[in-house]
């Protein structure tokens, strides 16, 4: 409507300003600016003596002048490349093969280190450690699911975050402009649209259905096997068996799954009931899998593993009305000779694993209250009243219902009071939300409906910097400030009347009260997006789609190891953080978490042979791992495997470096410009022979002899986590020989044999990735201190300075007296200075 579009405009060029000004108060804006000094004299004395010779005008080893270097730490460039010759020098890498001694390098390190920190004082002084953050896309989407009661997707309708020292919640990577505030404000007019439902009740859908009576399945299993087709001249093929009871699928690959008898009357939650079994196993799993598509997407919701017996399976899924459900069998249409229907003249007596689904029953959308809470908890239930006669239709039914309150100014002021003080996390300030109660007044006295008038209001709420940033000032966070800190670390959503209320009460100044809701956030069902969102950046188990494995040489590759692969990692994480299990777990332990279809790719199956427990396949367990087992911690598991690869070929070299930054935290130098390894998928060459003529390079070797001892021990490991002790090609090699689920699936050759074996850079030698993991461990410290400072990172909204490295310290060695487990490590750093203060 004209109005309504008058008003959008409006609103787009007062946010246009507010994010600009956001942009600016997000900047570092220094009030006591600190101009380039004279380098001490200290300084200039021992680099003359141990620097120049390799890194003045004339050579520039590395890429470093050091004549021009200025001794001016303000620019965060300056800062790095400082600290960067501060901890080369330090450690004793800088000068090479020197013999000064602690005292000698003292006279750099220590003059660089408090320059640093003393401009660094200075700026936390002035806007803090962290500078001005917005809520990123996935905070801002639960955000809105709390406020408004919904559960709309929309994360995925707003532009991708920046990420900064590998995490997107780092305020450095999250600025804002105009073109992200206009897309925030299409997002919150869907969710509006999805939380004001003054529609009908939705009817209702409550129904058993059968597969066999699908038209497609009817189709299939009625036209006579011997039937050509006119136009392809192609001869049918039964793709399903009918018996009395059931409809048995026969097909592992096409086969007309959708069911068409479903169609969701409106967007809700729907409980699905599926009566299912195997036929003819031989022993391998058969599994059920239900996805749900609109036609274009289309994702795997449940995946349950079928045994002879009948198995009622029980699941609940948010739907839209776009959506329609597939039920698929796994581990099925091949039989003892590798044949499938294609291969059949006929199936009629064909002995053949098959999956029998019995029924399919589905009940929702599971509402309670209509008008639902979204309406009433934003509007108030008091203002709710159905129409005597329907209103105009909607893509969701017609309009039954309004919201008409008899004093709209007064129910203006107490809901958008209400409202925005939930949105903005803490008590409003006296006057605050005066603005956007003129905001709705004003569309009052337009005409507007009341409605209509709080929705105006309700946009520039959450389009305002008091809902977008999160609300900190420099020093030690209020107790508001530590509540919205700790629930969006640990719920990536707002708090709860608890945290607020304690935040009320004054009680979150209290370490133990904050120890003791850290316990409560991490042991609710929204505890798990701390695991989830945490491990997913901080091992980049986020990409694992961003390549897809070569079918030709990972034939075995399909969407349940993919999502076993994740789920093995996070359960993994878990399982050391609810048990409180050592850090070093990380690098060697001796158990996994494993499903059916996981074990059976780590070749670890007999603990699913032999279970006699009440748990199926699809369901992860607690393994021990034989005492010779490559497997063992993060580094070795599937999904971390993946990311690491590029989909076709390992990398020595992407691996090694990712394990230096991710997991050992000494991230090598960004590499020189120099011709990249081009992978031989032919089989005639190793990664590690090609590697071998790139170090004849001093430039390329300093790097390497750090980077590539990791990369190495992993080589054992395929792109998609299998163990390996030849490279795959598709050119020379010998014939695989196994099958899957009885499939000959193997077109790839079996090459070059693969060597593990290396030696760190100070000169240990290690033969696979056994002996390389204990290596690793003797300094366990490190990968305790390498975590929590990602830890750290996430959690606070900043990267770790050169100022906070004392404070890590403290953490590290209070982990380290306590048995170094993680569950301690998330407690310190939660009640530590650099959590508890900007």
């Amino acid at each position: 409507m004209p109005k309504e579009n008058r008003s959008n405009k409006t609103l787009v060029m007062i946010v246009r300003r507010l994010g600009y000004s956001v942009f600016v108060a997000g900047s570092f804006l220094a009030g006591n600016r600190l101009t380039a000094a004279e380098q001490p004299s200290q300084v200039k004395e021992f680099i003359e003596s141990n620097c120049l010779d390799c890194h003045d005008a004339s050579e520039k080893a590395g890429g470093l002048d050091l004549d021009q270097l200025s001794w001016s730490f303000e620019t965060e460039a300056n800062r790095s490349r400082w600290t960067r010759i501060h901890d080369r020098v330090q450690a004793g890498e800088m000068p090479p093969e020197s013999t000064l001694t602690s005292r000698q390098r003292s006279g750099l390190t220590q003059p660089i280190g408090t320059a640093i920190v003393n401009v660094l004082d200075i700026k936390k002084h002035e806007q803090g450690r962290t500078i001005l953050r917005r809520l990123n896309r996935r905070e801002f989407e639960n955000s809105l699911h709390d406020l408004l009661r919904i559960d709309l997707p929309i994360e995925h309708l707003l532009p991708e975050d920046g990420r900064s020292q590998g995490f997107d919640t780092v305020a450095e990577g999250l600025r804002i402009s105009a073109v992200q505030i206009e897309k925030y404000l299409e997002v919150i007019e869907l969710a509006l649209d999805s939380a004001v439902r003054l529609t009908a009740r939705p009817e209702g859908f409550s129904k058993r259905l059968r597969m066999q009576d699908e038209e497609a399945v009817r189709k299939n299993l009625d036209t006579a096997e011997d039937h050509v087709d006119p136009v392809s001249g192609e001869r049918h093929r039964r793709l399903f068996r009918e018996t009395d009871d059931a409809l048995v699928y026969i097909s592992h690959g096409y086969s007309p799954d959708d069911l068409k008898q479903f169609a969701p009357p409106s967007d809700g939650e729907y409980r699905v009931r599926v009566s299912a079994y195997a036929v003819d196993s031989r022993g391998d799993p058969i599994a059920l899998k239900v996805f749900s598509s609109d036609w274009k997407n289309h994702q795997l919701l449940q995946y349950f593993e079928l045994g002879p017996e009948p198995r009622t399976l029980e699941f609940t899924a948010s739907l839209s009305h776009r959506d329609h459900l597939r039920f698929s069998g796994y581990g099925i249409g091949i039989d003892d000779d590798g044949k499938n229907v294609w291969n059949m003249d006929s199936v009629k007596d064909w002995k053949v694993p098959g999956m029998a689904v019995q029924w399919i029953e589905i009940e929702g959308p599971l509402l309670e209250d209509w008008p639902p809470e979204s309406v009433t908890d934003v509007f108030g239930a008091d203002h709710v009243r159905e129409l005597e006669q329907r209103g105009r239709w909607t893509d969701q039914g017609h309009i039954a219902y309004e919201v008409t309150p008899q004093d709209p100014a007064s129910a203006v002021r107490q809901a958008i009071t209400r409202f925005a003080t939930r949105a903005f996390r803490r008590p409003l300030k006296v006057g605050e939300a005066d603005a956007f109660i003129d905001l709705a007044n004003a569309e009052l006295e337009r005409g507007r409906t009341y409605e209509q008038a709080m929705r105006v209001a309700l946009r520039a709420i959450l389009v305002s910097p008091r809902f977008l940033m999160l609300d900190e000032s420099p020093g030690k966070l209020d107790g508001f400030a530590v509540a919205s800190r700790l629930s969006y670390c640990f719920w990536s959503s707002p708090p709860d009347e608890e945290l607020l209320g304690l935040a009320q009460a004054g009680k979150l100044s209290d370490k133990v009260v904050v120890g003791q809701q850290v316990e409560r956030l991490l042991g609710s069902e929204r505890g798990q997006r701390f695991v989830t969102s945490f491990v997913g950046q901080w091992l980049e188990l986020n990409q694992i789609d961003a390549t897809i494995p070569d079918t030709r040489l990972y034939p075995e590759y399909d969407d349940l190891l993919r999502r076993s692969m994740v789920a093995e990692t996070e359960l993994f994480f878990n399982e050391l953080l609810s048990n409180n299990l050592p850090i070093a777990s990380l690098i060697d332990c001796d158990f996994a978490m494993l499903d059916r279809r996981l074990a059976e790719h780590y070749e670890l199956t007999e603990p699913f042979a032999k279970s006699g427990d009440d748990l199926f396949g699809e369901q992860f367990r607690r393994v021990a791992l034989p005492g010779d087992s490559v497997r063992g911690g993060v580094m070795t598991q599937a999904a971390v495997l993946k990311v690491t690869a590029n989909g076709t070929v390992t990398s020595p070299v992407v691996r090694g470096s990712w394990i230096l930054r991710r997991i050992v935290g000494k991230p090598p130098s960004p590499p020189p410009p120099v011709n990249a390894i081009e992978p031989d998928t032919r089989g005639a060459t190793t990664i590690r022979e090609q590697l071998a003529k790139h170090r004849d390079s001093d430039t390329c070797n300093r790097c390497h002899r750090e980077i590539d001892p990791p990369g190495f021990a992993l080589e054992s490991f395929d792109v998609i986590g299998g163990f390996r002790t030849r490279y795959r090609s598709i050119g020379e090699g010998d014939s695989e020989t196994k099958r899957l689920h009885g499939r000959n699936i193997w077109e790839y050759k079996l090459g070059q044999p693969v060597d593990c074996s290396g030696q760190t850079s100070d000169g240990r030698a290690f033969a696979d990735i056994n002996e390389f993991r204990k290596l690793m461990l003797a300094d366990q410290r490190q990968i305790v201190r390498s975590l929590a400072e990602k830890m750290t990172t996430y959690a606070t909204g900043a990267g770790i300075s050169f100022a906070d490295r004392d404070e890590i310290e403290q953490i590290v060695e209070k982990v380290s007296a306590s048995d170094g487990g993680l569950r301690t490590l998330v407690h310190e750093i939660a009640t530590s200075d650099l959590f508890l203060t900007k």
